[in-house]
């Protein structure tokens, strides 16, 4: 049987592409792609900062859970290092983008965690540890407030509320997708928009 014959029209499309098909091919991808890019960096920042806001609150409620569920003081701060072998509360600052711990506290020492010497936190103690996030972005204490013990009943020992607020280092994206959160002397939180203040 003899093989048949393409015709010439369907020997040159059998080719491939065509280099004007190539090139508007690539520009139809480049504008979709500029077009696109927008968009999907406002989406990274909105679920980055619901990442560090629910991680924050959500660290907060655990430390007060733990607390209550055991009858023993819990305590949750700004971390000085989360690289070292025994992480301790960090003395200074107001970001806790830094990382923070959460620890049990037994005998309900204010001290306790203090350094990685004489006041270390025991592994046995140590709950949660949260290492440095992206540094794009911060969480501000208002207060200056670096460190909150949860005692049995579920109360945090602060004097005053304090407001912890959510920056990124572009305030247009910042103002669109930022929250605050509020958290006043009984260790409850709660997010605000960004424009807002805390009221207790």
């Amino acid at each position: 049987m003899r093989p048949v014959a393409l015709s010439p029209y369907l020997r040159k499309h059998r080719l491939g592409f065509t280099l004007i098909e190539l090139m508007v091919t690539v520009s139809v991808v480049a504008i979709l792609g500029a077009l696109a890019v927008p968009s999907l960096r406002g989406f990274f920042v909105r679920n980055a900062f619901s990442s560090i806001g629910n991680e924050f609150q959500g660290s907060l409620l655990r430390a007060r859970n733990e607390a209550v569920s055991k009858n023993i003081c819990a305590t949750m701060c700004m971390s000085n290092t989360v690289d070292a072998a025994v992480p301790f509360c960090k003395q200074s600052g107001q970001d806790w983008q830094v990382g923070w711990i959460v620890f049990m506290n037994p005998s309900c020492d204010v001290d306790y965690g203090k350094n990685a010497s004489t006041k270390a936190v025991a592994a046995a103690d140590m709950i949660l540890v949260r290492r440095a996030g992206n540094p794009d972005y911060a969480l501000m204490a208002q207060s200056s407030t670096r460190k909150m013990m949860f005692n049995a009943r579920g109360n945090v020992g602060l004097s005053t509320a304090d407001r912890f607020d959510l920056t990124y280092t572009d305030t247009q994206l910042e103002l669109k997708y930022g929250f605050n959160i509020c958290l006043d002397t009984m260790g409850r939180s709660r997010s605000i928009p960004v424009t807002s203040t805390c009221t207790y």
